[in-house]
């Protein structure tokens, strides 16, 4: 989940969380249906490509509020056999006719203007999702679309029983509609095809997914049958009529885009993870090199010595966390557009800069990280899948807020996303994540909106061992450090690495968040050393899969309760 401000965060937190171990590969997805869509490819003789574009559209399913075929994503791949990465930018895009000034000069009241790229025809920026599976698939798949689509277009018809965080989810967003009954007209699609009209949902409910229409003209068309034709008549009237920017072209020149994966050595393993448009892969290795040098500089405190989830270990991650999301303010965009110091913000001499910075005793005052002086997503999914050869696809894809713009084809089903507020909408405030960010992530016509998403492979030996990442916003940088830390530096067992309680701090705002199972334990000395302590029920929501002499391991985050499959 991108994002989350005005809605409760449903989480599921059962005593334990098991992993599961399979022979030959594993699909770990944040419903069980997604993770069984995946592993049906396989057991069938598809590879992990099929696998994961089987899941993503499964995802659209049965989790429209995180995530679907109306958002975009990240993903990232490893060819054991090619020995090389595949990395596809499928994230959306302004529309054509976005321009920097749109949303301070739009004539609302003054008080209305955040909202404007959160709700309605002008949140939504270009969706990439269907253009992103469908390349992937072309050049990477072995069975056929339609194939691949089966799962998703059977459950989408047949229906599926809610679960937990479904209907809550659901019961959430009714709440926030009957405080403000106004959008029940506005986004009569929503609040018909979603949201059941205000009715009572409970977790059992059976439902079936308006998308189906979708996802067989996709089936049958691939592409084109999204981008072109009368799904993209219906998406364009849909935006209209909301009073947005989009024109034919805009859906006509969506094209994913290939990247090179950001790379680095930690402890035994070659990192490969998400490059800009997303700030979560240079916030993750500036902080892993910044670890790394602490360890070196202080091996009495080395974070080991320190131990797993103390007081002392909180402080020292959390302070070299903030110094990563301080560059993020500062320096942050999408490269096609501007000019980021990529391989100085990656580099281990400045982690080691970083390093020398941390005070063990204290924190320091804001504007002293990074090199940023400071002005004054909830809604989405992630997947890890691993094979026994070495081969795993970490992949990460969203629609930004739950149910996003709220802008919901009334034909297709379509859930639009809200993007548009990952842009700094209006320079110098925060988004809806509390986030602070520069000119670098302004809107212009056809830029991506910078992202938090962390898909991460670790490689060792030419084999893929670990495939994790989160959904959360800002918090899936956190989570996904602190489960590849548990894993890697302290060996927790796969199902505690995910389980444990964490902690989350994003420089701005100055807080340092606590989930309830750590809180009690560290509050007072990280006060006493300058935090501002707050709890929070639950972080992100990560996926792990693990490789290892004699199987594969998939564990799904208990915190949104789902469950892998595999073969």
């Amino acid at each position: 989940m991108n994002k989350l401000t005005t809605f409760v965060l449903f989480v599921l937190l059962p005593s334990s969380v098991s992993a599961e171990e399979f022979e030959h590969a594993v699909v770990s997805a944040d419903h069980p249906l997604a993770s069984e869509a995946g592993a049906e490819m396989l057991r069938a003789g598809g590879n992990v490509v099929d696998a994961a574009v089987a899941t993503s559209f499964t995802l659209s399913v049965v989790r429209p509020y995180s995530c679907g075929i109306g958002g975009g994503g990240f993903l990232v791949m490893w060819d054991a056999k090619a020995r090389k990465p595949f990395v596809l930018d499928y994230r959306e895009r302004a529309p054509k006719r976005a321009t920097r000034r749109m949303y301070l000069d739009a004539d609302v009241p003054q008080a209305e203007k955040p909202l404007l790229s959160r709700e309605g025809g002008l949140a939504p920026a270009i969706p990439g999702t269907v253009a992103g599976l469908c390349e992937v698939h072309r050049r990477f798949g072995k069975l056929p679309l339609k194939r691949v689509l089966a799962p998703a277009i059977r459950v989408a018809r047949e229906g599926w029983p809610l679960d937990n965080h479904a209907a809550g989810t659901v019961k959430t967003v009714v709440r926030r509609f009957e405080s403000r009954p106004a959008l029940k007209r506005r986004f009569e699609p929503l609040w018909r095809l979603y949201l059941n009209e205000g009715r009572p949902v409970r977790a059992g409910d059976r439902v079936t997914s308006p998308q189906l229409p979708a996802l067989e003209r996709i089936a049958e068309h691939g592409h084109a049958g999204f981008y072109d034709g009368p799904l993209a008549k219906s998406l364009l009237e849909a935006v209209t009529e909301q009073g947005g920017l989009w024109t034919a072209a805009d859906l006509g020149d969506v094209r994913p885009v290939e990247r090179e994966p950001l790379r680095a050595r930690i402890g035994q393993h070659d990192l490969l993870t998400m490059p800009p448009p997303s700030s979560g892969g240079i916030a993750l290795i500036e902080t892993l090199h910044a670890l790394d040098a602490w360890d070196r500089r202080h091996p009495d405190r080395s974070l080991a010595k320190l131990g797993h989830n103390t007081p002392d270990y909180v402080h020292v991650v959390t302070e070299a966390m903030k110094h990563a999301f301080a560059d993020r303010a500062e320096y942050l965009g999408d490269t096609d557009f501007v000019d980021v110091p990529v391989d100085r913000l990656v580099a281990p001499a400045y982690g080691d800069r970083i390093a020398r910075r941390i005070r063990f005793d204290a924190t320091l005052p804001t504007k002293e990280y990074g090199r940023f002086a400071p002005v004054e997503d909830d809604g989405t999914s992630h997947f890890s899948i691993i094979d026994a050869e070495g081969n795993a696809i970490a992949c990460t894809e969203t629609v930004n807020t739950y149910f996003g713009s709220y802008v919901v084809d009334p034909t297709y089903g379509i859930v639009l996303n809200n993007e548009m507020d990952d842009f700094a909408a209006r320079p110098g405030e925060k988004n809806v994540f509390g986030l602070v960010q520069s000119e670098a992530n302004t809107v212009a016509t056809g830029k991506k909106p910078l992202s938090s998403m962390s898909p991460t492979i670790a490689v060792s030996d030419g084999k893929a061992v670990l495939a994790v990442g989160a959904s959360g916003g800002p918090r899936i940088v956190s989570s996904t450090l602190q489960v590849f830390l548990n894993v890697t530096r302290f060996d927790l067992p796969p199902a505690k690495a995910v389980a444990e309680p964490r902690f989350h701090h994003q420089w701005l705002p100055n807080e340092l968040v606590l989930e309830s199972g750590l809180l009690e334990r560290v509050r007072k000395p990280l006060s006493e050393r300058g935090h501002d302590v707050k709890r929070r029920t639950a972080l992100a929501i990560t996926q792990l899969a693990i490789r290892g002499k004699d199987g594969v391991v998939g564990v799904s985050d208990p915190r949104k309760g789902g469950r892998p499959a595999g073969w």
